[in-house]
């Protein structure tokens, strides 16, 4: 039995989605698989009974146990710098090597993200590996950076090796070395485009495993990336099938018709202990809507390009 530990960050805003992701993580184990499974919070951000929902959804089992770490006043800092769809809760995984002494390395994932495969060959390949972290690159474009901030300069500069800090393996044990962990604590204090995620590729800049994408696969990104772009789709397909998929964002399969490859995130909430057919049900009214109004567009389309012909033949004709 492998037993892999993996953390997660986490406020009431995001308890069914937390939910979601822990599905697809069990139900993709092997059957030689422990998952360790711990759940970052603070006590303002996540209430007991929303705790004891999810104790109740997960209950533990011989696959599994999963338990709750409260950071405590942890990066309250950094709150102001937390905007838009970014919660502070994004920078519990800074602390991860303080608030877990008892392992040398460990996995984090963040919440919005779908597993389709099981994570404790990842787990150990990496076991013993000199890097800080092991992660996969990040699809954003670095040069829409703000110029007045450092971020540009540090994280830009690392070009194809900027990784998305949304799945980690962390050195937990090398994290805890050379005044790193003081280091990640600094760098929260400051106002990075990317918050956390530019805060852990400066400081572990040069001390980075890049992993293959089939393990933080972005659609969302990726698809912007390939906008307007002739490319086959042909080599990304095993990605979207098995890939780790994260949906990058403000646009989640939860709240917008946009994202894309979202149909495995509702397989998954169909699977999920968070199930409601009321919120199933409206997604799939919303997506006939969507359709309905795309048939609508288009056919107003030809019909306008049919009307703009026969104005140009009638001209012709005189």
């Amino acid at each position: 039995m492998t037993t892999v530990p993996i953390i997660l960050a986490i406020d009431r805003n995001v308890v069914m989605q937390c939910g979601v992701t822990l599905t697809s993580l069990l139900l993709n184990a092997h059957r030689g698989t422990f998952y360790d499974i711990y759940i970052l919070h603070s006590q303002q951000g996540l209430s007991e009974s929303e705790r004891d929902r999810i104790l109740a959804a997960f209950p533990g089992s011989d696959r599994y146990q999963l338990s709750f770490v409260d950071t405590g006043d942890a990066f309250q800092e950094s709150e102001g710098l937390a905007t838009g769809h970014i919660t502070t809760a994004t920078y519990y995984r800074l602390a991860i090597p303080a608030l877990f002494p008892q392992f040398e390395s460990a996995i984090y994932s963040d919440i919005d993200i779908i597993f389709q495969d099981d994570l404790s060959d990842l787990f150990l390949q990496t076991e013993g590996d000199p890097c800080l972290l092991a992660a996969a690159t990040d699809f954003i474009d670095l040069t829409r950076m703000d110029d007045t901030l450092d971020t540009k300069q540090d994280a830009g500069s690392l070009k194809d090796s900027y990784i998305n800090a949304g799945f980690l393996v962390m050195n937990l044990e090398a994290l805890r070395k050379d005044e790193i962990q003081s280091r990640l604590h600094h760098h929260a204090s400051i106002k990075y485009e990317q918050n956390d995620q530019d805060v852990l590729n400066i400081v572990c800049k040069d001390h980075i495993r890049i992993l293959p994408p089939v393990y933080n696969f972005q659609p969302n990104q990726f698809a912007h990336h390939l906008w307007g772009k002739k490319a086959s789709g042909d080599r990304f397909r095993h990605l979207f099938a098995q890939g780790t998929l994260h949906y990058t964002g403000p646009h989640k399969p939860w709240n917008s018709q946009e994202c894309v490859a979202q149909d495995a995130w509702w397989h998954y909430y169909r699977q999920s202990p968070f199930y409601e057919d009321a919120f199933y049900f409206k997604h799939i009214y919303d997506q006939i809507e969507a359709a309905r109004n795309d048939y609508r567009n288009r056919s107003n389309s030809d019909l306008l390009r049919r009307f703009l012909v026969n104005i140009k033949r009638s001209l012709v004709k005189k």
